[in-house]
């Protein structure tokens, strides 16, 4: 039995949509199956036992409960050629994510996910379109946190940009690739240029070679995840017709979201509360003996650690060496897996290399929403490919008439 078949008691219930104590019931009667663990560590539960049967409990209450479990977690509600998460590994089109981000450059993986025989980033007329809408915004942008800027710059291009409106895959993939520059350039608060966009930051953000290295991986690695809640809205969007401008406006608006692409900026004032901490572990329970959660351990999608998460963390130690910075995070990390018996997330690597690397504020999610654009380009792509609009319904639930 390997670590990726376990489930931690919090996992196995989350499943299961029981508390803890029904889970416990079904242990007793030998419908779900436990192992012991290290010494310390809590129960591990069977994975394949939850899945047999969390859908046993949903055949039993009928399509409609199954429709509202699948939007949380749950069952699968589009078919998607993109991105597969399985087995603990992340795979964009069949291709390991994580071999990918050991060279490839953003450029090369968006080319890759939106399936286009031609290089959509070298086509010539991208780099005016993007100038024209930063030196009409920027004045009163260029204050703003990165997010920001990206919502305040894109209407903009939107409203001028009429080529947008081609529905032609590689005309739409151009698109994306004005998109991408745009991004890119409200990040870096200059004009863009031809140059891989992580060479790009690298020169706005004054990184060495490693730095670069670096921010080229944490975009890559932040390409896609398949539908989280950013990338639904875009689909959602998309089925409306809306151009990729508008399709990217949606993500963005929920990007920000404290639970999506704003997880990195809880991660990081919990960076700044453990800093001076003599005893991380320490201050991590009484963290959560207070009530507080502890943002950036465990993903459900990967039961044996976030792999984007624990490749970016390898490549920082043996890139950027023996920092304080570093040593907090090592720290952090080995606290985190004792208190929580969590391995972290990807948010907590960026906010990692953030700190690090002494990049700008809010350079963590900067970083995950200009990798993530070129995955909402892909879904767009995907979405007009099925040519229907998404409108689930909602089971009524309040009071009935007279």
């Amino acid at each position: 039995m390997t670590d990726q078949s376990l489930l931690t008691a919090a996992e196995a219930a989350a499943a299961l949509g029981v508390n803890r104590q029904t889970l416990y019931a079904y242990v007793s009667r030998g419908m779900v199956r436990s192992e012991d663990t290290a010494a310390g560590r809590e129960r591990r539960y069977r994975a394949e036992d939850i899945r047999t049967l969390a859908e046993r409990k949903a055949r039993g209450r009928g399509a409609e409960a199954v429709a509202g479990q699948a939007l949380h977690f749950g069952t699968p509600v589009l078919d998607s050629s993109l991105t597969l998460i399985e087995a603990d590994r992340l795979l964009y089109r069949g291709k390991d994510a994580c071999r990918l981000a050991e060279r490839a450059g953003l450029e090369q993986v968006g080319r890759l996910l939106w399936d286009v025989a031609i290089d959509p980033f070298a086509a010539p007329e991208s780099l005016p379109v993007v100038g024209t809408s930063l030196r009409t915004t920027w004045p009163g942008a260029a204050a703003f946190a990165p997010i920001d800027r990206c919502l305040a710059v894109l209407p903009v291009a939107a409203a001028s940009d009429t080529r947008a409106f081609a529905r032609d895959p590689m005309a739409t993939a151009t698109t994306g690739a004005r998109v991408v520059r745009l991004l890119a350039g409200a990040i870096c608060g200059r004009l863009p240029t031809a140059a891989p966009v992580h060479q790009q930051l690298a020169e706005a953000w004054g990184l060495d070679e490693h730095g670069a290295d670096l921010a080229r991986a944490a975009l890559v690695l932040s390409a896609d995840h398949e539908l989280n809640a950013s990338t639904f809205a875009v689909r959602i969007a998309t089925s409306t017709g809306v151009t990729p401008w508008g399709a990217v406006i949606a993500g963005l608006a929920v990007l920000q979201g404290p639970y999506h692409g704003g997880m990195t900026r809880r991660v990081n004032e919990l960076f700044t509360v453990l800093h001076d901490a003599p005893d991380i572990e320490a201050a991590l329970v009484e963290r959560i003996q207070s009530g507080a959660r502890v943002p950036g351990f465990g993903h459900r999608l990967y039961p044996a650690g976030d792999v984007r998460a624990r490749f970016l963390l390898d490549r920082l130690y043996h890139r950027v060496g023996d920092r304080p910075e570093t040593r907090l995070v090592r720290r952090m990390v080995e606290a985190g897996a004792r208190v929580l018996g969590e391995p972290p997330t990807i948010d907590v690597a960026l906010v990692a290399i953030e700190r690090a690397c002494a990049l700008p504020k809010g350079a963590a999610l900067a970083l995950f929403l200009l990798g993530r654009s070129v995955g909402w380009i892909a879904h767009l792509l995907e979405q007009r490919a099925s040519d229907h609009i998404i409108r689930p319904r909602a089971r009524y639930v309040g009071p009935r008439p007279d």
